[in-house]
């Protein structure tokens, strides 16, 4: 075994595990989106999700954060598996976990500083023309 595989491993395996994908599977109708996926993200490590247009990408951040349920599998995240988690527990999840879709996620009848504080405001945070946390 080459010496920095075994320094990878050896790093990873002390590591904090983060999140823990055991054969995962989605379909939709006669679709299998995703097939028996299992992945393990450790503390300081980051996971980007490439593919075609149809391949899974989307699919498999949504069943992460129960945006979609998975037709099989577990999903552990922070060590609490998100099919068991409350919709309080899995508001605070979502906003741990950042993901970004492929198409524009900005809305058409809002300013760019509307678009900016919309999250702020779905959180909760009180925002006013003169306390707005963007000022520009």
């Amino acid at each position: 075994m080459p010496e920095n595989k075994s320094l990878i491993q050896d790093i990873t395996q002390t590591s904090n595990l983060v999140i823990e994908i055991n054969n995962l599977s989605k379909g939709f109708d006669n679709l299998q989106v995703l097939k028996n996926l299992s992945l393990k993200l450790f503390d300081g490590e980051n996971l980007v999700v490439l593919g075609k247009s149809g391949s899974g990408k989307s699919v498999l951040i949504k069943c992460i954060v129960r945006l979609l349920n998975a037709d099989q599998g577990t999903i552990t995240v922070l060590g609490k598996n998100v099919n068991n988690l409350k919709s309080k527990e899995l508001a605070v999840l979502r906003e741990k976990i950042g993901f970004l879709f492929q198409s524009g996620a900005l809305y058409d009848s809002m300013t760019i500083k509307e678009n900016l504080e919309f999250p702020l405001i779905r959180i909760k945070k009180k925002l006013s023309k003169n306390n707005s946390p963007l000022n520009f």
